[in-house]
């Protein structure tokens, strides 16, 4: 019998490790590699004929990833309970250091796309799916939301303040030496709590989830994990419903780097520091919309809060439909609001699979879902920009965004709902399956 340990709980460990690891993974590599894009191509040699910097090439390197990931995800979502954490998580942290560092080595634009690779290797570990196993696996069912929420915050946390420290370094010493102080901190907040801190389930050193004994009546024993497989998943309604609402919200992260371009297209380029402040504005959402959406969920239901997070960001859109130009306050509004569109993604997901399908075999279960996003997140801001292209403005993009949040909110509603059909064919690990009919 494990019990939960009185005074620190080794729980707080693999909690500031997570916190770590979001600052040093997806923080730190993904969201400031956009920094890195115009010296890259610059180095390359990569202009176009009015001898401006074309990034198209470069920013391929984010396909690469977002595509061998995509690859990946099913089978990475098997190795959770299979693989012990420090060796998974040291692996993925060598892959995001490795492919890190090499981008400063470089000579051949085909050579970053070998990091791309590195990096969706490391995806679903360091990035997606990794974050949220270790918090369910570590927090009790009621804690789990909430600390998964302030963990996910670094994330943004990190893109405050590596985005600046970064722009500076390249301009003092250029993009190469800079990807390898960015590896060498990249080292520091993965493989040192993954090595040190991480464990791959409280009963491993003989404890119990943080919390649990506040949920259990008093001389009961700990729940085990119970839900329904993988299998049982894929043949349900609110699978595809949450794979369509994951698929929408990972196009966010599209609208909301086109930001500072939409202004600058209605303005000119005298409103690029308006664009610029859009983005602290949309960090600010991403940080506080993790924190909240995790707390909220604990207290009105994940299903409740993710559709007032769908509502919040359409008024971001619609902010950026009507008012889109010189409109300081409603533009930072809007991005506040488009950013907090993050938690529903990093934070929202994970809650509503696990309300839909319980633990039993969550983590196959979100690797799955998580393909959605493997496959429409590296495109998100093509896709705008394209359909600005195509309707002569903006506008037209960010209406579609209003269209996307509804069709959001109505998959997660269904999936919510028709997920309590079959919450009686929910079995215990180590109890046998049983069939949908």
């Amino acid at each position: 019998m494990v019990e939960e340990k009185k005074g620190f709980h080794r729980a707080w460990l693999v909690f500031i490790g997570v916190c770590m690891m979001m600052a040093g993974g997806m923080g730190l590599v993904l969201n400031v590699m956009g920094n890195f894009f115009v010296p890259m191509a610059l180095q390359f040699g990569l202009v176009t004929p009015e001898g401006k910097p074309d990034v198209t090439q470069v920013t391929l390197l984010m396909t690469v990833y977002s595509y061998v990931m995509l690859v990946w995800l099913p089978f990475a979502g098997r190795l959770f309970d299979k693989v012990d954490a420090r060796v998974l998580f040291g692996a993925g942290g060598v892959c995001v250091v490795a492919a890190v560092a090499l981008l400063g080595v470089w000579g051949e634009v085909w050579q970053i796309y070998l990091s791309g690779v590195l990096l969706g290797l490391a995806g679903p570990i360091i990035f997606l799916v990794g974050p949220s196993v270790l918090i369910n696996n570590w927090f009790a069912p009621k804690q789990a939301g909430k600390f998964l929420g302030i963990a996910s915050a670094f994330t943004g946390v990190g893109t405050f303040v590596w985005s600046p420290l970064f722009a500076g370094l390249i301009k003092s010493m250029g993009y190469q030496p800079a990807f390898f102080v960015e590896a060498g901190i990249a080292a520091v907040l993965i493989l040192v709590p993954a090595v040190f801190f991480f464990r791959t389930r409280p009963e491993d050193v003989g404890l119990a989830q943080f919390g649990i004994e506040k949920e259990t009546a008093a001389g009961e024993e700990p729940a085990k994990k119970s839900g329904v497989s993988g299998r049982f998943a894929l043949g349900t309604v609110a699978f595809y419903c949450i794979f369509v609402a994951a698929c929408l919200i990972s196009l966010g992260g599209g609208y909301k780097s086109m930001m500072p371009t939409a202004v600058q297209s209605v303005g000119g380029t005298e409103l690029a520091l308006l664009g610029a402040s859009m983005i602290s504005a949309a960090a600010v959402g991403n940080i506080l919309g993790k924190i909240t959406l995790g707390t909220l969920s604990d207290k009105i239901g994940i299903m409740n809060s993710m559709v007032a997070f769908a509502a919040v960001s359409i008024v971001g859109f619609a902010l950026m439909v009507f008012m889109m130009g010189d409109n300081q306050v409603p533009m930072l509004a809007a991005g506040f609001c488009i950013g907090t569109g993050d938690a529903m993604m990093s934070v929202g997901l994970p809650l509503l699979t696990r309300h839909c399908y319980g633990d039993r075999d969550y983590a196959k279960i979100y690797s799955y879902l998580n393909m959605g996003i493997a496959v429409l997140g590296g495109l998100g801001a093509t896709f705008v920009a394209l359909v600005a292209s195509m309707a002569g403005g903006f506008q037209a993009a960010y209406g579609c965004g209003i269209a996307f949040e509804v069709v959001i909110a109505i998959a997660i509603v269904v999936a919510a709902t028709t997920a309590k059909k079959f919450r009686g064919k929910w079995t215990e690990e180590g109890e046998p399956e049983q069939s949908r009919s």
